[in-house]
């Protein structure tokens, strides 16, 4: 048993060994410092050097340098057993401008110093002082702890440049302005039961004086002008045992940001109220994050404590009539209720600095929460307004119409997944949603859609043609890394199936009416058929073909018809004909075609049928035959209304030809008649 003490002593007085070899003499320091200075390079903003690493079991000595820019020193004694310490912190900056890479902007070359102290016991009395004339001030503070409990503050700060310090700390400083603070509190640790709890007396005041927002830094960085924005701001609090009361003032040229109320410092318990009412929110932009301007008005109170705070307040953002609920449970978003109504949705456009597409009011409410689960929601929106046309014009070229409009979506989502109804009412287009399955951690939408088009005329700025007549559709849209559709109407008379697999279209046509295509072009209607194919369209390149056949087709009464009537005594309103070919090449909005149709005696070919539809212009050159005669046909011109010229040459040829042969055969026959009387005549 003895043996095994000393052995276990022995272990532990080699540990100790080791930690002394390892932590606190000169080999453990010259073996920690290059570690200690690979993770400097790593996470210091500025390269700087190790240069001095000394630390025993009762003194530190650490200095760390940039050649002669910077200089920090930290040097002292204690005593790792009773935890005394009597350390100094010094730093010397000679160039502010070694920052310069780390602010986003060159610095000057100006300079400040920091001294600082730690005096004292950790768990019994601990001075901390410190000393600087850091961003041009004149800084001093005095912190006295009591079992790491403050019970002394006295601090004052004077013109210390609040830009210096931004970027000092590698922010960009688009606030410019002098900070003042002045602090005498005195703190007391107080027995309430088992707790332990603090009180306070004293006040502070910090304020910002002089204060300008730069406009140009928010001009280079976001790409907005701002107006000139000069502000102070002061934070007011008074400490009275174990309440604080405070009060803050933001005043500008812009408007006012106001905060009353006081709070525990114990449990943090806060009853406030606030009230911002400001001009023009162009300034605030870099807080934001994003581009914003256009005024903005609200207020409302905080009630609660660390563990749980309701935040409830009203607003008139974007001429509206909000107000909001928002719920924070260890100071973090929990729940946000809000009612809106009458939100004009062209001034919130304005505000984000986008063009102002509709002119709309909105009326919206909802709950949102699962802020860290993907989010939860159920919220009702609905919409009524009207587009314009011309920032629809000059941001993306479509000359549409100025359109009223009403909508309605319905949401409701459990930690990112969930459904959403909506419903699209308009003289362009009617659109539903049903059941649509979102997930938003993945951004996959999947939904069944039916579209009614009442007046395809009015959707001319989107077809590029002149169209009539409705559509209705239905089919399923499903958007995620890539859209991919389907489509299927009925409203030409058959069935057209499509589906779209990102930019590509592919179409299965079955039973179409041509009449009914050709009404919703506008076309002449000179030939009823059904026609049956495949359609391979690609939406980015705009171009494709289509393989069509067409039956029980037949030849309607018009000028071609009547024309090759008068002259052939041919009825082409008679000939049925099926199996005809019509494929053709699609790029943008000019199909090149070949067709070929037959029907007993008579036949009809074509190739090079190139037909505009943008320009509504046809060039085609047509053989017909009508048993061996052949007949020319060309169209030109409008497409709505052809120039028909048909070409009888060859007929009128054949035709001539045998009416000289049957003039001949007249005249040869008398003339053998002739002869032979004079035969006879002479054996009389």
């Amino acid at each position: 048993m003895k043996k095994f003490l000393l052995w276990c002593l022995g272990i532990v007085l080699g540990l100790l060994l080791l930690i002394y070899v390892f932590v606190f003499s000169p080999i453990g320091n010259a073996i920690a410092k290059p570690i200690l200075q690979s993770q400097i390079t790593k996470y210091s903003p500025i390269a700087l050097t190790l240069e001095e690493f000394s630390f025993g079991l009762k003194y530190i000595n650490i200095k760390i340098a940039k050649e002669q820019q910077v200089l920090i020193t930290l040097q002292g004694s204690y005593n790792i057993f009773t935890l005394n310490l009597d350390l100094a912190l010094d730093a010397k900056v000679n160039d502010m401008s070694v920052f310069s890479n780390m602010a986003g902007l060159e610095l000057g070359s100006s300079a400040f110093t920091l001294q600082s102290t730690i005096q004292g016991n950790v768990f019994d009395e601990l001075e901390v002082a410190m000393q600087s004339d850091i961003a041009e001030s004149d800084t001093l503070m005095n912190i006295k702890l009591t079992n790491l409990a403050p019970t002394h503050i006295k601090a004052n700060i004077t013109h210390l440049h609040i830009d210096e310090i931004l970027a000092l700390i590698g922010k960009k400083p688009y606030v410019s302005g002098l900070l003042e603070l002045s602090a005498l509190i005195t703190g007391e640790s107080k027995q309430n039961g088992k707790e332990q709890i603090q009180s306070f007396d004293g006040k502070a005041l910090l304020t910002l004086k002089n204060g300008v927002f730069n406009q140009s830094f928010i001009k280079k960085d976001f790409g907005i002008d701002v107006p000139k924005t000069n502000f102070v701001m002061q934070l007011q609090g008074l400490f009275d045992d174990m309440l604080l009361k405070h009060q803050f003032v933001f005043d500008s040229n812009i408007g006012k940001i106001t905060s009353n109320g006081e709070s525990n410092v114990n449990t943090l318990q806060t009853n406030s109220t606030y009230n911002v009412n400001l001009s023009d929110l162009s300034a605030f932009t870099p807080l934001i994050g994003t581009k914003v301007r256009g005024a903005f008005k609200t207020n409302g109170t905080m009630s609660g404590d660390q563990k749980s705070m309701q935040v409830q307040g009203v607003s008139d953002v974007a001429d509206s009539q909000t107000s909001y609920n928002v719920s924070l449970v260890n100071l973090a978003l929990e729940k946000v209720a809000f009612d809106i109504q009458n939100l004009k949705v062209q001034n919130v456009l304005y505000m984000l600095y986008q063009p102002q597409y509709i002119s709309a009011n909105e009326n919206a409410s909802g709950t949102i929460w699962d802020f860290d689960k993907g989010i939860s929601l159920q919220v009702v929106s609905t919409l009524k307004g009207i587009t314009n046309n011309a920032p629809i014009k000059q941001n993306f070229n479509l000359d549409m119409p100025n359109t009223a409009f009403t909508s309605k979506s319905e949401a409701t989502i459990n930690k990112g997944v969930g459904d959403l109804d909506f419903v699209l009412d308009s003289a362009l287009a009617k659109v539903q949603l049903s059941n649509a399955k979102i997930n938003l951690n993945t951004t996959h939408l999947n939904t069944l859609y039916t579209a009614i088009l009442p007046d395809l005329s009015k959707l001319q700025f989107l077809t590029g043609i002149k169209l009539a007549g409705e559509i209705v559709a239905n089919g399923e849209v499903e958007l995620a890394d890539k859209l991919k559709a389907t489509f299927h109407t009925q409203s030409l008379g058959g069935d057209v199936n499509a589906t779209l697999n990102d930019d590509t279209l592919q179409a299965h046509i079955k039973d179409l009416d041509l009449i009914s295509l050709l009404k919703m072009a506008q076309y002449p209607q000179v030939f009823s058929a059904k026609l049956n194919g495949n359609l391979a369209y690609n939406t980015t390149k705009s171009s494709g073909n289509l393989k069509s056949t067409l039956s029980n087709g037949q030849f309607l009464k018009s000028q071609l018809t009547d024309t090759i009537a008068k002259t052939t005594k041919f009825d082409m309103t008679g000939a049925l004909f099926n199996n005809i070919v019509l494929d053709s090449e699609i790029k943008g909005l000019v199909t090149t075609s070949v067709l070929d149709m037959k029907s007993g005696d008579f036949s009809l070919n074509g190739k090079n049928i190139v037909l505009d539809l943008e320009k509504s212009t046809i060039n085609a050159n047509l053989n017909t035959a009508i048993k061996d005669n052949r007949i020319q046909v060309k169209l030109t011109g409008n497409a709505t209304s052809p120039n028909v010229e048909v070409d009888f040459g060859e007929l009128l040829k054949n035709q001539a030809g045998q009416i000289l042969q049957k003039e001949l055969g007249k005249q040869l026959d008398e003339k053998t008649k002739q002869k032979l009387n004079n035969l006879k005549g002479l054996f009389r």
